[in-house]
């Protein structure tokens, strides 16, 4: 009997410990559907098409020999990300669903990594789907496809500090419209301060054509970038609390 209690309280006891891990899965996977739902996201993919399909249209009506650019790309993945990217923290507090969720069902930490999962799992869905969409319409150019969208996928990496800055201080359902107007105010101050050359070095983004090499440093600020998310935790903790009345002895 003592054996069968002690296999039935461990069965307990792990069902206990794995049920936050399948909160922070279950909330990830919400926030990710309604990120795709969002109208924001339909606005930015069908931005996205259309500029992509009007850069190759712009390409294959050019006779030979034709300019190597990204025929429209960069301009379509920054439409698309205007629309789609964000954590969700500030639409959560419009609505009261943070209030809701984090005394209630989960803490500040799981709560926060719910939204970077998610968040992250958004830019790999859309990452697949641009590079199928530029494939396609380079042709199979698959060299053409993968530069661009591993190139942009860092880029906005690199941001996601930025953009969780923006959602921690301004109630906005568009935070990635600051951070591209944070980034261009950037260039400019840069450019006029240090130089073209040398704000674009300091950004990272001084890379050559299909030489993934020339990737490394653009992929260093993005692994800082990580490292500055759990940085910036805090901060976001900080306004959960405010928010929800939870204690700093919670995690």
């Amino acid at each position: 009997m003592e054996g069968v209690s002690g296999l039935k309280g461990g069965r307990v006891a792990g069902r206990a410990n794995s049920a936050p891990a399948g909160r922070v899965r279950a909330l990830a996977a919400v926030e990710l559907r309604r990120m795709m739902r969002a109208p924001g996201t339909l606005v930015g993919v069908v931005g996205f098409l259309i500029l992509l399909a009007v850069g190759h249209w712009s390409h294959w009506t050019t006779l030979p020999p034709r300019p190597e650019d990204d025929r429209l790309f960069v301009w379509a993945y920054i439409v698309a990300m205007c629309g789609m990217l964000r954590f969700g923290l500030a639409e959560d507090r419009e609505l009261g669903i943070d209030e809701y969720l984090v005394p209630n069902l989960v803490s500040p930490l799981r709560y926060a990594l719910s939204k970077l999962l998610a968040t992250t799992a958004m830019l790999g869905v859309f990452g697949a789907g641009a590079f199928v969409c530029a494939a396609a319409a380079s042709a199979g150019d698959l060299q053409y496809a993968a530069w661009y969208t591993v190139l942009m996928t860092l880029v906005v990496w690199m941001l996601l500090p930025v953009l969780l800055l923006v959602e921690i201080c301004i109630d906005t359902r568009y935070p990635a419209l600051f951070v591209l107007l944070a980034f261009v105010a950037t260039l400019i101050v840069g450019r006029l301060m240090l130089g073209p050359v040398a704000i674009v070095r300091l950004l990272g983004l001084d890379v050559e054509r299909y030489v993934y090499a020339s990737l490394g440093p653009l992929g260093v600020r993005a692994l800082v970038s990580g490292w500055l998310l759990v940085i910036l935790y805090p901060l976001c903790r900080l306004r959960l609390v405010g928010r929800a009345g939870w204690s700093w002895a919670g995690v």
